[in-house]
């Protein structure tokens, strides 16, 4: 019955009530589960019943037009009634496309089906498109006639500019996009949304599936429909307030809006890819010669078979029967193949549709596309005609109508065929012919296949994929939109659509966007920009090459997660291209990021990983074992293993010849040999220690192919300028290896020895090649057998360290001097070894020299430059071999007396075992020079007998040296100095215990008890110095509000290494190091200071919260210092105003006179710093740094405390009369702190507009009132209107004389500081309120107690100007009143309080919400009251 009523709705009239219970009942079948799962049987009587109530209910819409909008929306209640297993979601059979595979992740149907050449969609999806396609009427014939059709059914749908039949299509697909999207754009769960999200999703996905069959043609239609209102709808969201985004939506949305702008994109790839090759001319070229050879052109891709096969007549080309649809039965007289049918077709319709006057005979992509329609048209006519289809019937007449409205639409005819001759042929077709009984199909009729590669060209060119530029420029231009959510969500978009289709990467538009997304504010948009770019950048160079310096700047982002990313990007682009052109600089960069000691374990352990698998790969190494040797010269390396040596020794050199320096590379080696061993977890720990084991077993092989790169080098090398940096660097990477493995280098001294002869024919780079030699062959000594060190030290080795001493700089001097006294330690050289008394005469010397000269002159820096180069080199060498050399009885006793440091005047006496107490003695002398120079030399001679001897540290606390050079009286170099030596003490005795070298010190020791032993006491001396620091942490923490910066910097870096070691309380450092977050003269000691309270931070957040609830204890700007008492700091009551306003008035008067400006004579106060993010520049506080990396921000308690704070500097002590003028410019640098923090709720700024309106409103009516009185105006109304004074002021005319105010300068003037106390609190309310977008009618509903709401949550401010305020003078020197200053002032607070007056009249009524309708829906009007939506039109 259900199969015959369609007929029986087209051939009789009907009423509304009947209509409306058929068409219930027909939707009410499409909730039948029909998958097979249920039963087979059951599922196949389901579907057939479905499918003819799909027919019935198209048949109602067809006929009657005025009941289509009730049956639209009786669909959308239906929808959440369907069955919504995955199983049972698709269960509707439809052909499987050409383009089905690419179509996303829809589900392939039952998984009990067998069929592979189908695919399953929703009936619900069916049901839609059958019905848009229902509403289709036949164009009419000519432009004077009228759609009459439509006019006698009184259809409103119609639009009367248009006469293609295609109007009631677009009106439906007007009705059900609007009404889908406003349904899944409703806030929570209102209405269903959260179901209809999910079903709008499923939707699109079935849209894309059935886009390239024939039977659907009006899938393109809803697509483009639904993606012009996503678009709108997201571009909408992008200019509307965060409160009016649903962010669910906005996801689904942005999804929705990408998979159809990938699958267009994926349409345009494969017809640009795969083009129909079809006749350019109407001329058509003779077939070829049939072919000595079979040919099989089956388009399945399969070989001969032993199968029926047919020949075309054309080109003679063989195809598979059941390809092609032909059996040995039904094989035709004449059969064409879908090629040689395409090329005969076109020409035969170009000579009968071609225009009479033309100019040549050539055919246009517009041409093709005509007959490509004809033969679509022709296959979905034969279908109709056999199948009796609904769905072919509807299919081809919108066909027919999307012709002719693509005829009507085309401006001018660029093609060689007649429009208007094609236009009627095309409506002429309009009537389905009576099929003939055994008709067979037309004589031009393709395979599935060429009818699926004609539908592939015709969407290709359709109105969707026209459009898709436009699609992209949505998803780019919301790629740079304000919300940080559309932003992610419009990089992931545009991550579907470069997964189809990579090229668009290379459009200049996208590269742009993705580029500015690299610096965007928001991790999470930064990472999905990185990501974009990874999956394609090693697919193409060019990709690679334009995204490196944006990529390279990602592996120091402050998101993990991103630094991650962008390290496996370059791993995977180093190991795919070997030649890569920013390997060097990738390599550095991340080595940096693995030597970084605040870096995360797990961005280490993948930068660890990659550098392990390029250059430290088992694998690669293996190839030697098995493979055979290759080609190479007698004595070179040979294997494959040596060959891959070779080249992994080049790219190390090659990064530290860049870099400049082998600390990064020598950090990265002894990670991956040595660290992160102990205390990690299970697999982590395994990988780790397995990297170890790999990496340990390769560095002899590295070490001898660095060796033969230097054999290399000198054979080959031209004596060029550049010659010395490359010859650096191959020895400084030498030299990370040999102070890993000092062993590997042992083999190989003969190499290296001669280079110290320091002519190596690199005149600027001598120091440093013979200082790297040095320290080879220092650390390789302890590895010397007794025949070995004999060998060595009785040749020219000896005499060349000694020379260097003479000849080169102090950094050489330090690593030869290290060496020789290497050698002469050694345990199996004599007591009277040629070392040893060659490092005693070199002693000698300098010291006889510094002897000499110590009485010369207390000011060396009048002397002679020979003079003052020789005295630096006695010092740095004397200085050093205290150090390095190790005498007999070493060990110091517990109490050391400063009587044994005596100058050794007959130097006849001196032996290597007294000399360090003879130096230190002269060292002193000279450290008593006048000159700052020599003062510095003298101390870092010293420094060597520190780290030798820890005890001499506590002779010189008691001599008071200490103090003296870190006091207020040492001058800035020698304070510098004095600090890098502590740090170099601090770092040498961590190494020592470190590397073991303090354990053996202590075994060696017979005095040492077995409880020290076991107790693991390896060297108590090591404690000396850094107790002796703690001692003088006050004097530390004074220098780090140092007027010079070097120093500054120092000591936050010499603070660093004794937190590290735990010498200093965190608790007394912490505050210090918030102070110097105001140091905006030297980012890098504020970056420092930051790193320090970020590790701290994470050690310990409680204490750093505790702390920057009371910031402005310690406050140091630019040139500003806020310092208050630590007292307050350590008690835990709240602070009060009164204390915090006495603090700061205090720290202010004591910056303004240590930070006085040049040009005047007063101190600049500014609590901004200039920041740049990537392509954006602006502004933040000297302390946004700190709050963005800790928990106050996200304590509402805690940001109040520290707001309230902060307003309570401009409450008025009541206990005086005025306020003082002097705290003026305090409360203008508070008020600029108070404006440009980085909020991140709308309760911040609502917090302070509150208080500070409060605060006017008390205190300002009061300086109003006494302004009147004073000035004799109305008491009662005092600021009603501009007065004389506003008025003259304005005009520049103002004069106290003539208004009779001298002799009241002194009460006004008064009054006017209380006005400017309370002007930057009503500029600061107007800033904020503008910036964050705060109405009025907010700012009077808000309570500081309410609880946060979540719209206002995320919120940023907006662009423009930051809030700076400056503070006139108001009296002058001698405590007279300034009248300009004080009467701009007058005027503003008058101005800005009748402002701030009329701003709490006139409030803006917040937007009611109305009241949910009861009311019950009628025929006509939707299930709920929704106000009408405009049409979307495509334009």
């Amino acid at each position: 019955m259900i199969e015959r009523a369609d007929a029986f709705v087209a051939c009789n009239e009907m009423d509304d009530s009947l209509l409306f219970t058929l068409s219930g009942a027909a939707l009410s079948t499409l909730t039948i589960d029909a998958s097979p799962i249920v039963r087979a049987d059951a599922a196949s009587l389901a579907s057939i019943i479905q499918v003819s109530s799909m027919d019935l209910i198209a048949a109602i819409f067809r006929r009657y037009p005025r009941h289509r909008s009730i049956i639209v929306e009786d669909v959308f209640p239906l929808m959440l009634k369907l069955p919504a297993s995955k199983k049972s979601l698709r269960t509707f059979l439809v052909k499987k496309s050409a383009a089905s595979s690419r179509a996303g992740d829809v589900a392939r149907g039952p998984p009990t089906s067998n069929v592979d050449d189908h695919d399953y969609i929703q009936p619900i999806c069916a049901l839609t498109l059958l019905l848009i396609q229902s509403c289709v009427v036949m164009p009419s014939q000519d432009d004077d006639e009228q759609m009459e059709g439509a006019e006698d059914s009184n259809d409103s749908w119609a639009l009367k500019d248009d006469h293609s039949g295609l109007q009631g299509c677009v009106a439906v697909c007007n009705q059900f996009t609007s009404q889908m999207l406003q349904r899944c754009a409703r806030k929570g769960e209102e209405g269903g949304a959260s179901e209809f999200r999910p079903i709008l999703s499923n939707l699109i996905d079935d849209l894309l599936l059935v886009r390239h069959l024939p039977e659907y043609p009006a899938a393109g239609m809803l697509l483009l429909y639904l993606s012009h209102r996503l678009g709108s709808d997201l571009l909408r969201a992008s200019s509307a307030a965060k409160n009016q985004v649903e962010a669910t939506y906005l996801a689904t949305a942005m999804d929705a809006f990408g998979k159809i702008t990938s699958a267009v994109a994926g349409s345009l790839q494969r017809n640009r890819e795969n083009p129909f090759k079809l006749p350019e001319s109407m001329n058509l070229c003779a077939p070829s010669p049939e072919p000595t050879e079979e040919i099989n052109r089956c388009f399945c891709g399969r070989g001969n078979l032993d199968t029926f096969m047919v020949d075309c007549d054309r080109c003679h080309s063989w195809h598979h029967g059941s390809c092609v649809g032909i059996t040995k039965d039904t094989v035709p007289d004449i059969w064409l193949c879908d090629d040689c049918t395409l090329q005969t077709t076109v020409v035969e319709q170009a000579k009968v549709f071609a225009r009479g006057s033309r100019d040549s005979d050539s055919l246009t992509s517009t041409d093709h596309n005509h007959v490509l329609r004809q033969l679509l048209l022709s296959y979905l006519s034969w279908t109709a005609q056999a199948s009796h289809s609904q769905i072919a019937e509807r299919a081809r007449e919108f066909l027919i109508a999307s012709w002719v409205k693509q005829l009507e639409s085309s401006e001018e005819n660029l093609g060689s065929f007649d429009l208007g001759l094609v236009r009627n042929f095309a409506i002429s077709q309009w009537t389905l012919p009576t099929p003939q009984p055994n008709q067979q199909r037309p004589r031009a009729h393709l395979t599935d296949d060429g009818n699926q590669r004609i539908m592939t060209s015709l969407v290709a060119s359709s109105e969707l994929c026209v459009s898709f530029n436009r699609l992209l420029g949505v998803i780019l231009r919301l790629m740079g939109d304000k919300l940080a959510s559309l932003r992610k969500l419009s990089v992931k978009a545009i991550l579907q659509v470069v997964n189809i289709d990579p090229a668009l990467m290379t459009q200049p538009t996208v590269r742009k966007e993705v580029s500015r997304c690299f610096h965007d504010e928001s991790i999470s948009v930064r990472e999905a920009a990185v990501s974009l770019v990874g999956d394609y950048i090693i697919q193409s160079p060019n990709l690679a090459a334009a995204f490196h310096a944006p990529l390279l700047e990602r592996i120091v982002d402050k998101g993990i997660s991103v630094r991650k990313r962008a390290v496996r990007i370059f791993r995977d682009v180093l190991l795919s291209n070997p030649t890569y052109e920013g390997r060097v600089a990738a390599c550095h960069a991340m080595m940096q990021r693995a030597a970084d000691r605040k870096e995360d374990d797990g961005v280490r352990d993948l930068i660890h990983e990659t550098f392990h698998t390029l250059w430290f790969n088992s694998k690669a190494f293996d190839m030697g074992t098995t493979g055979s040797p290759a080609k190479s010269k007698p004595g070179q390396m040979g294997t494959k293993a040596e060959l891959y040596c070779k080249e992994v020794s080049a790219q190390m050199v090659e990064v530290v010849r860049v870099s400049g320096s082998n600390e990064v590379l020598s950090t990265l080696v002894k990670g991956l040999l040595f660290g992160f061993a102990e205390g990690d977890k299970d697999k982590k720990n395994v990988e780790r220690k397995k990297r170890q084991e790999d990496s340990h077993s390769q560095c002899k092989l590295l070490v001898k192919a660095l060796i033969e790169l230097l054999l290399s080098f000198e054979d080959t090398r031209e004596h060029k300028e550049d010659d010395g940096k490359q010859l650096v660097a191959i020895l400084a990477t030498l030299g990370v290896f040999a102070q890993t493995f000092p062993e590997l280098v042992v083999p190989h001294v003969d190499t290296l020895v001669p280079y110290l002869k320091g002519d190596n024919g690199v005149k600027r780079y001598e120091a440093a090649v013979v200082s790297q030699v040095s320290s080879m062959i220092s650390g390789a000594s302890s590895h010397f057998g007794s025949g070995e060190l004999n060998r060595l030290t009785s040749g020219e080795l000896p005499n060349d360290l000694v020379n260097i001493c003479y000849k080169f700089p102090s950094e050489a001097v330090t690593s030869a001097v290290e060496a020789l006294a290497k050698l002469a330690n050694h345990p199996d050289a004599a007591s009277d070894s040629i070392q040893e008394k060659k490092l005693l005469k070199l002693a000698t010397q300098f010291y006889s020299y510094l002897l000499k000269t110590k009485d010369v002159t207390n000011d060396f820096s009048s002397m002679k430059k020979s003079v003052r180069d020789n005295v630096r080199r006695a010092l740095a060498a004397l200085g050093s071999i205290c150090r390095f050399y190790e005498c007999a009885g070493a060990a110091d006793d517990h109490t050391l007396d400063s009587s044994v440091f005596v100058i050794e005047t007959d130097v006849a006496e001196l032996q290597l075992d007294n000399l360090s107490n003879a130096a230190f003695a002269l060292f002193l002398q000279y450290l008593s020079k006048e000159d700052e120079s020599t003062k510095c030399l003298a101390l870092r001679a010293m420094n060597g007998v520190f780290i030798s001897r820890p005890r001499v540290v506590l002779v010189a606390e008691q001599m008071g040296i200490i103090t003296s050079v870190i006091g207020d009286e040492a001058p800035p170099s020698v304070q510098i100095e004095s600090l890098r030596c502590w740090r170099d003490i601090l770092i040498s005795e961590e190494k020592r215990i470190d590397s073991g070298a303090a354990k053996a010190k202590m075994e060696a020791q017979k005095n040492v008890t077995l409880s020290k032993r076991i107790g693991g006491d390896q060297d108590g001396d090591s404690t000396i110095s850094g107790s002796v620091l703690t001692k003088h942490s006050e004097r530390l923490y004074a220098l780090t509000l140092s007027k010079d910066e070097k120093v500054r910097h120092m000591i936050i870096d010499l603070i660093g290494h004794l937190l590290r070691q735990g010498l200093i309380n965190p608790m007394e450092t912490v505050p210090h190091l918030l102070a110097v977050q105001g140091d905006v003269k030297c980012p890098s000691t504020r970056a420092l200071a930051l790193k320090l309270l970020q590790t701290e931070g994470e050690k310990r957040p409680d204490m750093l919260r505790k702390y920057l609830s009371c910031i402005y204890i310690w406050i140091f700007c630019e040139t500003l210092f806020f310092y208050l008492t630590l007292c307050v700091l350590l008690s835990l009551v709240p602070l009060s105003g009164q204390r915090i306003c006495a603090g700061i008035k205090q720290a202010f008067h004591f910056q303004r006179n240590v930070y006085s400006d040049s040009n005047n004579g007063s101190a600049k106060v500014t609590a901004l710093i200039a920041k740049s993010d990537g392509p954006k520049d602006g502004w933040e506080t000297i302390f946004d740094a700190v709050i963005k990396e800790s928990a106050i921000r996200n304590k509402k308690a805690q940001r109040q405390g520290l707001l309230k704070g902060i307003i309570s500097l401009f409450e008025k002590d009541p206990d005086v009369k005025y306020s003082n003028a002097d705290q003026l410019p305090m409360l203008a640098f508070a008020s600029e702190i108070l404006g440009n923090l980085p909020y991140t709720s709308l309760s911040d700024p609502l917090f302070i507009v509150y208080h500070s309106s409060c605060i006017a409103a008390l205190d300002g009516q009061g300086v109003l009132t006494q302004f009147a009185e004073l000035l004799g105006g109305d008491v009662c109304d005092p600021n009603s209107e501009e007065d004389d004074i506003e008025k003259l002021s304005k005009q520049g005319k103002f004069d106290a004389a003539q208004l009779g105010l001298e002799a009241k300068g002194a009460e006004f003037g008064q009054l006017c500081v209380e006005a400017a106390r309370i002007l930057p609190l009503l500029k600061l309310k107007q800033f904020l309120r503008k910036a964050y977008n705060i109405s009025e009618a907010r700012v009077t509903s808000y309570v500081p107690s309410e609880k946060e709401l979540i719209h206002e949550k995320g919120i940023s401010i907006s662009d423009g100007p930051p809030f700076s305020f400056t503070m006139k003078s108001i009296l002058d020197a001698d405590g007279s009143i300034n009248w300009s200053n004080s009467v701009k002032i007058y005027s503003s607070f008058r101005r800005m309080m009748r402002d701030a007056e009329a701003d709490d009249v006139h409030v803006d009524p917040e937007p009611t919400k109305s009241p949910k309708r009861t009311t019950k829906r009628k025929r006509g009007g939707s299930d709920q009251v929704v106000e009408e939506s405009p049409k979307v039109s495509p334009e």
